[in-house]
């Protein structure tokens, strides 16, 4: 059979309530006239979700496919499969489906799960953070359908509002009313939409959010000086993320180490999860190459957050003008109890 050259429109559905996403999946699909492809499928791999392309797009009645896919895929496999070169998709919509009543309590869940095996058979012996898995399809989607709503006051819908549209500027939030509902078509093809997660845009300076709501926070912390790495640790241990400056519930950037004064490391944070991990080593750059952050450029994103302490908090775990001046030899000599960044030299 002759090979068919146009590629097929998909829409990729998210989240992590099994039922709502199921439900949401399976009425965008009977609207959008989609062949929908289930979640227990699209579990099997990428393998399974080609072949199924592959079938479907020789269909001359097939407008299009809802993939639904597990909780448990990170969505940027996700995105990085269907808009890889050469795949016979063209991904339109990646739709994340959202129980706001809990949202806040998810957020902040410590529970792991299990991440899927490559080839997608069983679980991979890899394990990610709820909150995390939740935090990054809330990023990256295009369009959040909201649904359980009724059970939040005006006040409680409109901060959850507020809070979303901080973590994802860009995306179109759909309120789903009823059974029936689902949301309108998209604005543009996904593969032309500028990524922007909230923090991104705040450290771009185009964090323009689309919903406002009082004690919904958003800041960018500044600071040529680095980290002192005992100081730094004692306040994201005792004070950051207890809630003393306020709820931080998302936090990402870049960071330095005086102990690592060569390397730029990725701060990443989502309710009680924080890692600092080796970004890129400055011996590293090319003619043309650009240092990501000279020192601290992180962006907040909470509820309550009292900006004038979180600022003082991290200006105190900074270099003093006498650690600055004592130079790198003294540097290295401080605690440092982060985990070893040998693999960012090799």
């Amino acid at each position: 059979m002759p090979k068919i050259e146009a590629d097929v429109d998909v829409i990729a559905v998210t989240g992590m309530c099994v039922e709502e996403r199921r439900s949401y999946a399976r009425r965008l699909a009977a609207v959008r006239g989609f062949v929908l492809v289930p979640a227990e499928h699209t579990a099997e791999g990428v393998e399974v979700v080609d072949r199924t392309v592959d079938l479907l797009r020789r269909a001359s009645q097939v407008h299009g496919i809802v993939l639904e896919y597990p909780f448990e895929t990170p969505v940027m496999e996700i995105v990085g499969s269907l808009n890889a070169a050469g795949a016979d998709t063209r991904l339109i919509d990646l739709v994340c489906v959202l129980d706001v009543g809990h949202m806040l309590v998810d957020i902040g869940s410590p529970d792991y799960v299990g991440l899927p095996a490559m080839g997608g058979e069983g679980e991979g012996g890899i394990l990610a953070a709820r909150a995390e898995l939740l935090v990054s399809q809330i990023e990256f989607s295009s369009t959040i359908a909201i649904v359980n709503s009724g059970v939040l006051e005006s006040a409680e819908l409109e901060q959850a509002a507020a809070l979303l549209s901080h973590l994802a500027p860009s995306a179109d939030q759909c309120l789903i009313a009823d059974s029936d509902h689902v949301h309108g078509e998209g604005r543009r093809p996904f593969a032309k939409r500028v990524p922007d997660a909230g923090w991104v845009s705040i450290l771009n300076g185009e964090f323009r959010p689309k919903f406002h709501s009082r004690g919904v926070v958003a800041c960018r912390y500044e600071q040529l000086r680095p980290f002192h790495p005992g100081r730094l640790h004692q306040a994201l241990t005792s004070c950051l993320f207890q809630g003393h400056c306020g709820r931080i519930l998302r936090s990402a950037g870049f960071a330095r180490l005086a102990t690592r004064p060569h390397i730029t490391g990725q701060w990443d944070q989502v309710g009680g999860f924080f890692t600092l991990s080796p970004l890129e080593l400055d011996g590293r750059l090319g003619a043309d190459g650009e240092v990501l952050a000279f020192g601290q450029d992180v962006a907040f994103v909470g509820i309550g957050i009292d900006e004038p302490l979180l600022r003082r908090v991290l200006d105190n775990a900074a270099l003093s003008d006498a650690e600055l001046a004592a130079g790198p030899i003294v540097w290295a000599g401080f605690p440092d109890r982060f985990p070893d960044w040998s693999t960012a030299t090799k």
